[in-house]
C-alpha cells in the first residue's frame, strides 16, 4: 500500500462559473439560505443566513476576513479565521475578493468556491461552502495557497468564522467526552462580555475536553422544537479550539478550528486546508437541525450509512484480558443462543513470550496471535461462528505501542518522542509516529493481514487509549514539527480509507478509552463509535442523548452490561434501544434471569431497530432536565414509530405519565403494542383499558399514557399503521 504524506489537497470537479450581480453571492438548500456581500472595497461579508422563506433569520453576519492592519479607527479589533507569518515577519492579512463559482456536484449538492487574494503578497485564500439541498446542511472550510518564493508559517487556519449581533442573548451548549460522568450532562451557558474558549489538547483525540461540536441558541436557550439555533461539528478527531468573544459593541466573534501545538509550514507553491466544519440552522429548535445532520451523515458522509448495525456482544467488560479459544467459543455459543448476531474478541489475543498481552504493560505493536491462548489463531473460532450463524469481530489498537514489545525493540525510531527527554507513558503505552509512511504501512498491514486471512471477520474495534504525550515526530524533523497534527491525521485517515476500501463489508468502530473519538473526524471511515467506558445506564442515557445532537443513532454504540446498581435488565435494554444496541457481558457468569431478559430485549430491538437506526428521532425532555425523559423514532414512511420513556427519580407511589409522541402522520391510524416485557418484569407500563388504535393526530395530542411504579422504570412502545381510522377503538 502506498500512502501519501498528507491528504489535505482539494479535489474540485468540473464547474461552471456563476456571477451574481457583482455584489451578492447566494447559496441555498431546500429550506436554508446563505447570502454573501462584496463591498466596493472588495471585502467579503456574510449578509444573511436563515430560512429561505424569511420565516426566521439568524443574527449571523459581518466581515468574514477582518483585515490587519486595522483601518477602522477606534472600532473593535477582530481576530478573523487566519494567522500567518511571512518570511519577512509580516503577519498582516488583507484579503480581497477576486471571483467565485458555484459547482454542481450532484442534483442535491452545490459547492461554492470564493477566491480571495492578499492585497500586497502573492497569497490566496479559498472559501469553500458546500450546500446539501436535500438535508439542509452545509460544509465549510478554507484553503491557503502560497505564491511566495519562500515558505510561510500558518499557525491558525480556522474552518469557520462568523460574527453575530449579540444585543439579544446568545446561548452556548456543549459536551465533554470523558467517562467520569461529564459526557452525560450538557454544559449550557449564556455568553457574556469577553472570551469563552473551548479547547481540547490531547492531540490525537478529545478524551479530556469538549467534543468538537456545539449548539448556539439565539435569543433564548433552544429547546427541541422552539428557538433559533445553529448546530456545528468539526470533521476532525484531534485537538480543537472554539472561541466565542463578545465585544463592547455587542458583537459576538466565533471561530472554529484546530488547536495546533505548533505552526504548520506551507512551502512555496504549496497549500494548506483546514478541516471541514459541518453545520445547519433551525428556527424551530434543535430537533429539526439534528434530524438534518442525521440524514446528511447517513446519506452523504458515512460509509454504508444505511447498513444495519448488528447486535453484538464484546468480551471486554465481562472478562477483560482473560481470553482464550475455549472461553471465546463458549461465550460465542451462549451469545448466539440469546439472538446476538456478532461476537467481538477484545484485548488480550496477541503477543508472545515475555511480550504476551496478558496485561496492559506489554504486547501493543505485536499483532500476532498468542499461540498459548489461540493455538490455531482463529481457525476453530471462525468455523464455529459459521456453524452458529454468528458474525465475528476483533479488537486492534494500531496507533499505540508498549515499550515491552518486539516492535519497540526493532523500531524505537517509530515512537513519538522528544529528542533528549525520557519517554512519557500513559497506561504503560506510547503513540506511534503516524506521520511516518513506514508506520502507516505497518498499521495497515497489521490489520489487513488478519482480515485477509479471515475474510469472515465482520467488525473491527479500533481503540486509541493514549494521548499524544510526546509531541514530537522524529519523521518530520525539527523544521516541520508544526505539521505534526495535520500529518498524523492525514496518515490515520489514509490507513482507514485503504482498509475500508479493501474490506468494504467490515464495520469499523472508533474507540478512544471511551468517547475520545465521538466525532465526525473519526466517523469518516468508521461505522460506529464508543461513547464512553462508563456503561452505567443512567449515565449512558444522558451521554447517548447528547451525542445524538450531532450523530445518528446507528453510529452510537449502546451496550447493556452489569455496571451500576438498582437497575432492572429491562431498563438497561430500554436505554440501549436508543442507538445501536449490543452487550458486553460474560455469559458464563450471568444469572439465568438476566439472560432470559436479555433474550427478550434483543428480540424486541431487532423488531424496531430499522426505525431507530434509519428513522427520524424526536427527543423530548432531556434526562438532565426531567425525571421522565422520553423520545421517539418514526420510520421514513411514517408507518412505524417507537416510543421510549424513562422514570429516573425516586418514587413513593406510582406515577402516571403521558409520554409525548411526534412526527406521526396525523391522518394515519396507528395500533399500539408494548414491547420488551421480560417474564420477570412483565407488568405493562401502558395504562390498561385505553384505546390501542388511534389516529396519529390523537397520539400526538394525547401522548402514550404510562404508569411507572419504581425508580429506573421504563417503557418501550411500538406504534404501527393499520390504515384509516374506522371510528371504533379496540381496547388494550
Amino acid at each position: 500500500m502506498k500512502i501519501p504524506f498528507l491528504i489535505f489537497s482539494i479535489l474540485i470537479p468540473a464547474a461552471f462559473p456563476t456571477s451574481a450581480d457583482g455584489k451578492q453571492i447566494v447559496l441555498e438548500t431546500g429550506q436554508l439560505r446563505v447570502e454573501f456581500e462584496i463591498s466596493d472595497e472588495k471585502t467579503l461579508s456574510l449578509k444573511e443566513m436563515g430560512m429561505k422563506d424569511g420565516s426566521w433569520v439568524s443574527p449571523l453576519g459581518g466581515e468574514l476576513f477582518p483585515t490587519e492592519p486595522h483601518r477602522d479607527g477606534n472600532g473593535p479589533r477582530y481576530q478573523g479565521p487566519i494567522e500567518w507569518r511571512l518570511p519577512n515577519g509580516d503577519r498582516a492579512a488583507e484579503l480581497l475578493y477576486e471571483s467565485h463559482e458555484i459547482q454542481e456536484e450532484s442534483p442535491a449538492v452545490r459547492h461554492l468556491v470564493v477566491q480571495l487574494r492578499e492585497r500586497v503578497y502573492p497569497l490566496e485564500v479559498e472559501l469553500h461552502l458546500r450546500a446539501y439541498k436535500d438535508v439542509d446542511v452545509f460544509e465549510q472550510w478554507l484553503v491557503v495557497k502560497n505564491g511566495l518564493s519562500e515558505a510561510i508559517y500558518v499557525p491558525r487556519l480556522d474552518s469557520m468564522y462568523f460574527q453575530a449581533e449579540a444585543e439579544r442573548s446568545i446561548f452556548l451548549e456543549w459536551y465533554e467526552s470523558d467517562q467520569k460522568n461529564t459526557a452525560g450532562y450538557p454544559v449550557r451557558e449564556k455568553l457574556g462580555m469577553g472570551m469563552r474558549r473551548l479547547e481540547s489538547r490531547d492531540g490525537n483525540r478529545h478524551k479530556h475536553g469538549p467534543i468538537p461540536a456545539f449548539v448556539l441558541g439565539f435569543g433564548d436557550q433552544p429547546g427541541e422544537s422552539e428557538g433559533g439555533c445553529m448546530i456545528a461539528a468539526l470533521d476532525w478527531m484531534g485537538s480543537s479550539r472554539f472561541s466565542f468573544e463578545t465585544n463592547s459593541e455587542q458583537i459576538l466573534e466565533t471561530s472554529v478550528g484546530v488547536n495546533q501545538p505548533g505552526q504548520p509550514l506551507v512551502e512555496s507553491g504549496g497549500q494548506l486546508s483546514s478541516p471541514v466544519c459541518v453545520f445547519t440552522l433551525s428556527g424551530k429548535g434543535k430537533g429539526p437541525a439534528s434530524r438534518g445532520l442525521h440524514d446528511w451523515a447517513r446519506e452523504h458522509f458515512l460509509k454504508n450509512g444505511k447498513r444495519i448495525r448488528l447486535v453484538d456482544n464484546n468480551s471486554w467488560e465481562g472478562c477483560r484480558m482473560k481470553v482464550s479459544e475455549d472461553a471465546i467459543l463458549k461465550m460465542m455459543e451462549d451469545s448466539a443462543g440469546l439472538g446476538i448476531e456478532l461476537y467481538v474478541l477484545d484485548d488480550g489475543w496477541f503477543g508472545n513470550g515475555k511480550e504476551a498481552r496478558v496485561n496492559a504493560r506489554a504486547g501493543l505493536g505485536d499483532w500476532q496471535f498468542n499461540t498459548k491462548r489461540f493455538p490455531d489463531e482463529l481457525d476453530a473460532i471462525m468455523k464455529r461462528a459459521a456453524e452458529l450463524d454468528i458474525e465475528f469481530g476483533i479488537w486492534f489498537e494500531p496507533e499505540m505501542i508498549n515499550e515491552k514489545s518486539k516492535l519497540f525493540a526493532e523500531h524505537p525510531e517509530w515512537v513519538m518522542r522528544y529528542p533528549d527527554r525520557p519517554l512519557a507513558e500513559q497506561r504503560d503505552q506510547m503513540v506511534l509516529d503516524v506521520a511516518n509512511p513506514a508506520v502507516q504501512e505497518f498499521m495497515f498491514e497489521s490489520v489487513d493481514r488478519v482480515l485477509t486471512k479471515y475474510p469472515g471477520i465482520r467488525f473491527v474495534k479500533w481503540d486509541a487509549n493514549s494521548n499524544i504525550n510526546n509531541v514530537y515526530s522524529p519523521y518530520l524533523g525539527k523544521e516541520r514539527q508544526g505539521d505534526l497534527l495535520n500529518a498524523y491525521m492525514g496518515g490515520y485517515l489514509n490507513v482507514m480509507r485503504e482498509l475500508t476500501e479493501r474490506h468494504p463489508d467490515v464495520d469499523f468502530q472508533a474507540c478512544a478509552a471511551g468517547g475520545g473519538r465521538a466525532d465526525l473526524g473519526a466517523m469518516r471511515y468508521s461505522h460506529t463509535f464508543w461513547p464512553s467506558d462508563d456503561t452505567d445506564p443512567l449515565y449512558r442515557l444522558g451521554a447517548q442523548w447528547n451525542f445524538s445532537n450531532f450523530l445518528p443513532a446507528n453510529t452510537i454504540t449502546a451496550h447493556v452490561t452489569h455496571k451500576g446498581e438498582g437497575y432492572g435488565t429491562k431498563f438497561r435494554f430500554d436505554v440501549s434501544m436508543m442507538s445501536q444496541l449490543g452487550m458486553e457481558v460474560d455469559t458464563r457468569k450471568s444469572e439465568p434471569e438476566y439472560l432470559e431478559a436479555s433474550e427478550v430485549g434483543i428480540a424486541a430491538y431487532k423488531r424496531i431497530r430499522n426505525i431507530v437506526q434509519l428513522g427520524d428521532q424526536f427527543r423530548h425532555a432531556h434526562p438532565h432536565d426531567s425525571e421522565t425523559p422520553s423520545l421517539n423514532y418514526v420510520s421514513k414512511d411514517e408507518t412505524r414509530a417507537l416510543v421510549l420513556a424513562y422514570q429516573t427519580g425516586e418514587l413513593e407511589e406510582p406515577l402516571a405519565f403521558s409520554s409525548p409522541v411526534s412526527g406521526l402522520d396525523p391522518a394515519q391510524s396507528y395500533q399500539l403494542t408494548e414491547i420488551n416485557l421480560p417474564e420477570a418484569d412483565g407488568s405493562p407500563r401502558v395504562v390498561s383499558g385505553i384505546a390501542s388504535t388511534k389516529s396519529g393526530a390523537e397520539w400526538m395530542a394525547e401522548g402514550i399514557p404510562l404508569r411507572f411504579t419504581n425508580q429506573f422504570d421504563s417503557a418501550a412502545v411500538l406504534l404501527e399503521a393499520v390504515g384509516s381510522n374506522p371510528g371504533g377503538s379496540r381496547k388494550q
